[in-house]
């Protein structure tokens, strides 16, 4: 079996109603991708749903849930693609996505995104388009990316991307240095924000190519519906975006160096300490 080129990885967990249009909308791609479903813990009939489908898919299960981030980079290590679309298990994509994402990526293009567009799940109706402002399709330096990221969050859920820029950059525990925390909001903006600081370039699609469902149960939605909920979410990406705003200050300013200079002194002195402790310390013991 030839290895495929883009992977589409669907984390699921007690949806298995929204899986499998989810499911559908990744098998309907006009660019051939292979399909993997992650499912940590459910205890509906996801198994069912997802097994119905056979060979089409990979079916990864897992009894107990550790979290939303573990179950998305089980998927992306169970994953065999170069790239890497993570498709959330209540929204779709378009037939398009992945071969438009996919006609702008190259060597210096960390990432490719769309426009998305909101849709009320129990009506169908949508209600907005996000993601935009862009301007055209095409190619863009990444820190035009990064304008949009910073002041917001541009969904995994719209984007493509390397697997192994998502296995270095996806934290599944706390952010570093992070005082706050929410449902592991976080580390979904921290992964395509760091990959920002290892590519000059980014693709931007200027079409409603991912579908996000609004709806009762979505962390987001029922986080903007409660004050303190909201100011929980915000809390937690502002922790992701100090952690992205110290490491570019220490790239920029190569503070590394500096650190690796107070490494080599710390061992220095360890030695030099272990030394006179050695000569003297372990005299006195031994002496009557």
């Amino acid at each position: 079996m030839s290895v495929p080129q883009v992977s589409i990885v669907i984390p699921t967990f007690n949806r298995s109603g929204m899986l499998r249009r989810c499911i559908d909308s990744a098998l309907a791609q006009t660019f051939p991708c292979e399909i993997v479903v992650c499912d940590h813990g459910s205890t509906d009939d996801t198994p069912a749903v997802a097994r119905a489908y056979g060979e089409r898919i990979r079916y990864v299960r897992r009894e107990q849930d550790s979290g939303v981030h573990f179950a998305w980079l089980d998927g992306v290590i169970s994953a065999r693609g170069e790239y890497v679309h993570i498709n959330f298990d209540d929204d779709l994509i378009a037939p398009t996505f992945v071969e438009k994402c996919m006609a702008l990526m190259g060597p210096d293009v960390g990432l490719c995104f769309s426009v998305a567009e909101v849709r009320d799940d129990a009506t169908g109706q949508a209600l907005s388009h996000i993601f935009t402002g862009m301007g055209e399709t095409g190619v863009y330096r990444m820190s035009r990316f990064m304008s949009l990221q910073i002041k917001g969050l541009v969904s995994p859920g719209a984007t493509l991307i390397r697997r192994k820029d998502i296995i270095h950059h996806l934290y599944v525990g706390r952010v570093p240095f992070a005082r706050s925390e929410y449902h592991g909001v976080g580390p979904d903006w921290l992964m395509t924000a760091m990959t920002s600081l290892d590519y000059p370039k980014f693709g931007f699609v200027a079409e409603p190519l991912a579908v996000f469902s609004s709806h009762a149960g979505s962390i987001t939605v029922d986080a903007h519906a409660d004050a303190q909920r909201k100011k929980k979410l915000y809390r937690a990406y502002q922790e992701a975006r100090l952690f992205y705003t110290i490491t570019r200050v220490v790239r920029l300013f190569r503070l590394d160096l500096l650190a690796r200079l107070w490494l080599f002194v710390s061992q220095v002195y360890g030695r030099v300490a272990y030394g006179f402790y050695c000569l003297f310390c372990r005299k006195k013991t031994k002496s009557p």
